[in-house]
């Protein structure tokens, strides 16, 4: 009884996640959602309120472009990501992001009737091109992946050890994505009125829309709908079964009692 009980226990914590998994997979549909149903408008013609934006960036007067940490461009936004591949030996595993930072300048963004500025909140919203290196275990990451963590204190070189013919260590993927200065850029957030003199109307566009979509992208909408609408099917149907798998297990010991 008392087997059946922690087993039982166990299986929750599947549950559980296998819900957290399926409510990633809603919320990335369902931005796409809300992308494709947001009409783009033109910058001349923005009021107060979520708008959809497409044009070229350009920093401002006191903008300073920012090298990125890896392969050093110049850019106006940068984002970098670091990801880890973990198993419990019962599978491939998964990539679980260690290390995350996004950080932009303000910018300026102009589709030919006009340009209004960004300022990318706190809490982010870059979704840009990236580059990957990959440094498989036991192997020796390349000089500047290398130099990278050796100048970022949130992280460490792993350590990897060879047996014979075979390596142990950790499996990191690194990313980076830059935005530069001309470069197409599709945007989504909301926008709101700043002060610009007697009779004249400016806006700025720096925080996220009432559901919480903040989207800066160097990629098009129709890329960034399918990216969002594939990936969040992947969740869901990963999450429906790790749900379902789990109700199996709480349920099972008590069935053979």
């Amino acid at each position: 009884m008392v087997e059946s009980f922690v087993i039982s226990l166990s299986s929750i914590v599947f549950v559980a996640v296998g819900l957290v998994t399926v409510n990633k997979g809603r919320t990335e549909r369902a931005e796409s959602t809300r992308m494709e149903e947001t009409e783009t408008t033109a910058i001349r013609d923005l009021e107060p309120g979520v708008v959809e934006v497409k044009g070229t960036v350009r920093g401002t007067e006191d903008a300073t472009l920012q090298q990125s940490p890896i392969d050093g461009t110049d850019a106006l936004a940068v984002h970098v990501e670091v990801k880890e591949l973990h198993s419990d030996g019962n599978g491939p595993g998964n990539w679980q992001t260690i290390f995350e930072d996004q950080r932009a300048e303000p910018m300026f963004v102009d589709d030919g009737t006009g340009e209004v500025l960004v300022d990318l909140p706190a809490d982010g919203g870059l979704n840009l091109d990236q580059t990957e290196w990959k440094v498989e275990a036991g192997d020796e990451p390349p000089e500047e992946i290398r130099s990278y963590v050796e100048n970022e204190p949130a992280l460490d070189l792993p350590d990897g050890v060879d047996i014979g013919p075979l390596s142990t260590g950790e499996r990191r993927r690194y990313l980076e994505g830059t935005l530069e200065p001309g470069e197409d850029v599709y945007l989504l957030g909301t926008a709101r009125e700043t002060e610009a003199g007697w009779d004249n109307r400016e806006y700025v566009v720096d925080e996220s829309t009432p559901d919480g979509d903040f989207i800066l992208s160097d990629k098009s909408e129709a890329t960034l709908i399918e990216e969002g609408r594939s990936s969040g099917l992947v969740f869901l149907v990963a999450g429906v079964l790790m749900t379902v798998i789990g109700l199996s297990g709480f349920v099972a010991p008590f069935l053979s009692i």
